[in-house]
């Protein structure tokens, strides 16, 4: 383990998984990419959206998500689950490509 900018960086953070689920059942745990896990309770990223979705007024069959853990046990997999379009990506210099080919399809 090491520490960027006074956080812990986790080498796996997969590994760490079980380990949590067992000493924390009430919590959800998943995956957030390579270096992180998100423990909750009852949140997760499809709450979120439900909630923006009624906030906006944006259906959620008119949403897309984008994230780099769009596979079962990864935090953003929720978003998939819902039934939204999801484009999965490896890091924020990708997420920036996607976003501006999205843009500049809409001109």
């Amino acid at each position: 383990m090491r520490k960027k900018n006074g956080i812990l960086i986790l080498p796996n953070a997969r590994s760490y998984d079980p380990i949590l689920r067992g000493a924390y059942p009430v919590y959800l745990s998943t995956w957030g990419g390579a270096t992180s896990i998100d423990v909750t309770q009852g949140v997760d990223k499809a709450y979120g959206l439900k909630k923006l979705s009624v906030s906006s007024g944006l259906a959620l069959d008119a949403m897309m998500f984008i994230g780099d853990a769009i596979f079962p046990g990864g935090n953003d997999y929720p978003a998939k689950t819902l039934g939204l379009d999801t484009v999965r990506v490896r890091d924020p210099e990708e997420t920036l490509a996607v976003v501006t080919a999205i843009f500049a399809c809409q001109k």
